[in-house]
């Protein structure tokens, strides 16, 4: 069973559906909003808050995080986890939580479904300009390091993926005494061919020093520059692009803008000189 968020409860309501979500073992929904020092726990701890009761703190050490090591705690803060109540002190408005339990579960079932070189799709939980970290599913987390997460060496991580973002792994290996799952992303650059001139639609996903960074699909990102009038994009903004140069294999793609206005004008020059150029021949035959 899992209990959703409800608004505006009653403070009786509220402490009746945390005991009944601890009897009955359930999951809810809370939201992370830091990463203390807790002295009792002697170590770091997430800081939840329940929806309906802000004076509420849940509690989840590391241990209980469900997290392979601690330095991923912070990308959590602010976004909303599953967790278990594991315990309740109602007198001090605290709830001891666990996360552990139901990312093994979700762990154990991944495991026993899947094979290695078998593709499955994973969401991105967090990422920086170094590392990602991808929820394979029910909240298991498999980091990847600059160099296994990059499908190009010159862009960088956070132009390639966005929190929330869908992308396709393959199960690289699997260890099943242990319950580690590794995986690697498909390769986009393989998945599609561009030849010079193609027109493509692209997301603005980084702004660089000199060029800007744009997603033409999941993973799939090239290098355009600032646009000649002058004024910067915005993240998120979408333009057409013609493509200049596309090579999968040094994962390259440049990009320019379409504007036509140019095509048409160019198309005016052909159809003026294939009229006139026939007419001149035909006087010069003459």
């Amino acid at each position: 069973m899992l209990l959703a968020p409800e608004k505006n409860l009653s403070g009786m309501e509220f402490w009746d559906k945390l005991y009944d979500a601890k009897d009955r073992n359930s999951e809810i929904y809370a939201m992370v909003v830091a990463v203390v020092q807790q002295e009792t726990l002697q170590g770091l701890a997430w800081e939840l808050e329940f929806d309906g009761a802000y004076d509420v703190r849940g509690v989840v050490p590391f241990s209980e995080t469900g997290l392979p090591n601690e330095k991923m705690m912070n990308y959590f803060v602010g976004q909303e986890v599953k967790v278990i109540i594991k315990g309740i002190d109602k007198k001090n408005n605290l709830v001891a939580c666990t996360r552990r339990e139901p990312v093994e579960q979700a762990r154990e079932r991944i495991i026993r479904m899947v094979e290695e070189g078998q593709q499955i799709e994973a969401c991105v939980s967090f990422v920086t300009d170094i590392w990602v970290g991808l929820d394979i599913g029910g909240g298991v987390i498999v980091d990847l390091d600059r160099k296994r997460a990059g499908t190009s060496r010159s862009i960088p991580l956070n132009a390639i993926y966005h929190e929330g973002q869908r992308v396709k792994v393959i199960i690289e290996k699997i260890d099943r005494d242990n319950g580690i799952i590794s995986v690697l992303p498909v390769d986009p650059w393989q998945e599609v061919r561009y030849s010079r001139g193609d027109i493509v639609s692209g997301e603005v996903v980084h702004l660089g020093e000199k060029n800007i960074f744009v997603a033409i699909r999941a993973g799939l990102v090239g290098i355009a520059p600032y646009p000649a009038n002058g004024k910067t994009p915005e993240i998120g903004e979408r333009f057409k692009f013609k493509v200049n140069e596309y090579d999968p294999d040094k994962k390259s793609l440049s990009l320019g803008y379409f504007d036509p206005e140019i095509i048409r004008g160019r198309k005016k020059n052909r159809e003026y000189w294939k009229k006139h150029g026939r007419n001149r021949s035909k006087r010069a035959d003459k």
